[in-house]
């Protein structure tokens, strides 16, 4: 019963709230002239098949008289192509013997000894935590 008195005063409060507030837009309405145009059949002309006979003409080629006299065997000439075979070297490698100079060894004598010295590692304190170090055993995880 108390939660529908809460919702109650709620509602109220809300339609009370918004009953205040002012606005700028209003809604206004007011009737707009719509042109109506009268249907008048209007006779519009389609195209009707008729028939047509169709003749295809096919050029006949027929002798026609020239001026000049032509042979009649006339002699084409023919060009026969002979392929003419090449001969092509095929690379290949030769070793020849081709002189070098090597140098030989000889004696080096050290005439100073340079001593370079070398630095020594030294030990670098850090924290080391039990807690973390500590075995623990968790069942599921790996």
């Amino acid at each position: 019963m108390n939660a529908i008195n809460v919702a109650l005063v709620v509602l109220c409060a809300a339609y009370v709230s918004a009953g205040d507030v002012e606005t700028t837009h209003s809604e206004v309405s007011r009737p707009v002239p719509i042109p109506v145009y009268e249907k008048i059949g209007v006779p519009i002309p389609h195209p009707v098949p008729v028939p047509v006979p169709n003749y295809v003409k096919i050029a006949i080629p027929h002798p026609v008289p020239v001026h000049v006299n032509v042979e009649q065997p006339v002699h084409i000439p023919i060009y026969k192509v002979v392929p003419e075979v090449i001969e092509k070297k095929i690379p290949y490698h030769v070793e020849k013997p081709y002189p070098v100079e090597v140098e030989k060894p000889y004696p080096v004598e050290v005439v100073k000894k340079i001593e370079i010295p070398v630095p020594k590692p030294y030990p670098v304190p850090y924290t080391i935590y039990k807690h973390v170090l500590q075995k623990e055993h968790h069942h599921g995880w790996h």
